[in-house]
């Protein structure tokens, strides 16, 4: 990952690529082979219209759907990835699965409160951060629930979105990646799960979408527990942060004073999950590349995706009997 000026880290997120790598995803999804799907009654298949008033500081035209007009689009399909959906405990601490988990009002209002490492609000950052809260109330959904649900809500192609996350973590909300050497204080500060043992270094990225957080609030500030305690606020907080790359809400992406971003960019955008600045960079073009390969093969759907499960799992995750 790029090092980027203090003022744009806050927005930067890095995949799962640096502990997967672009070889170690193709192996797992090297198939043509597809499992029976139900057939979709909404499928989200287009971009909603992006921002008419991008580029100024006036308020965005695009508005995300309600949490609830969203889930009813969703078509249930089966759980490919039941570890996402199972109670787990890390060093004994319980916790309900990620799939169902609901954010509390107070770990929403904790979020909405937090402020980058130079003291910028986050809803100032992001406009659109004001409509993330994982809430998709949904009964019992499955990972490709919430994806539906997250596409359908912020009005990205879910097949795009689906892509994305065979990249990001093969679908698995317990993927660690982004391995950084940390002082004693970070590393107390960071979760159990993302410590390496034997070393001073912790996993700054987690999760289906690899949300990264960094303690200082210069990356990701406002999204530790949430981003790998709920898969939905995971998802949530992802969409929201491609939509500011496409629509430039408010003119929040143009403040960040690069001469070669451009809004209303679909692959650009999404691209930018990976690497955002300097727009168009080369990290940002691999991404992409390799995100419509996985788009282009549906990844996704084929049996070896469906039947592939994590060689571990982090240090100090049990799951609860079924």
């Amino acid at each position: 990952m790029r090092r980027l000026p203090l003022r744009l880290a806050a927005l930067v997120v890095a995949p799962a690529v640096a502990a997967f790598g672009f070889l170690a995803v193709d192996r797992a999804v090297r198939s043509r082979a597809e499992v029976p799907r139900a057939p979709e009654r909404h499928p989200a298949d287009r971009w909603a219209r992006c921002n008419r008033n991008a580029g100024t500081t006036q308020p965005s035209t695009f508005t995300p759907l309600s949490d609830a007009r969203a889930a009813a689009r969703v078509t249930h399909e089966a759980e490919i990835r039941p570890y996402n959906a199972r109670p787990f405990t890390i060093d004994g601490v319980p916790y309900g699965p990620a799939t169902t988990y609901v954010p509390t009002d107070a770990e929403l209002q904790a979020f909405r409160r937090s402020r980058t490492s130079l003291g910028q609000p986050v809803l100032e950052l992001n406009p659109y951060l004001r409509f993330v809260d994982g809430r998709d109330g949904l009964p019992r959904p499955s990972t490709d629930d919430l994806i539906q649900w997250s596409a359908h809500k912020w009005g990205i192609p879910e097949d795009w979105l689906r892509a994305e996350f065979v990249q990001e973590s093969l679908w698995n909300q317990f993927q660690l990646g982004d391995e950084l050497s940390v002082s004693a204080d970070w590393y107390d500060r960071s979760p159990p799960q993302a410590r390496v043992p034997g070393r001073r270094s912790v996993h700054t990225s987690l999760g289906i979408t690899q949300v990264k957080w960094i303690p200082d609030g210069s990356v990701g500030p406002g999204t530790e527990p949430l981003r790998w305690k709920s898969v939905a606020f995971a998802l949530d907080y992802q969409a929201a942060t491609v939509r500011l790359y496409y629509d430039d809400p408010g003119g929040a992406r143009t403040a960040w004073g690069d001469g070669t971003y451009v809004a209303c960019r679909r692959w650009k955008s999404i691209g930018g999950w990976f690497q955002p600045y300097p727009w168009g960079n080369d990290g940002q073009e691999a991404y992409i590349a390799q995100v419509r390969r996985h788009l282009a093969r549906r990844s996704w759907a084929t049996r070896r995706f469906a039947h592939w499960t994590p060689p571990s799992f982090p240090p100090g995750v049990a799951f609860s009997p079924r």
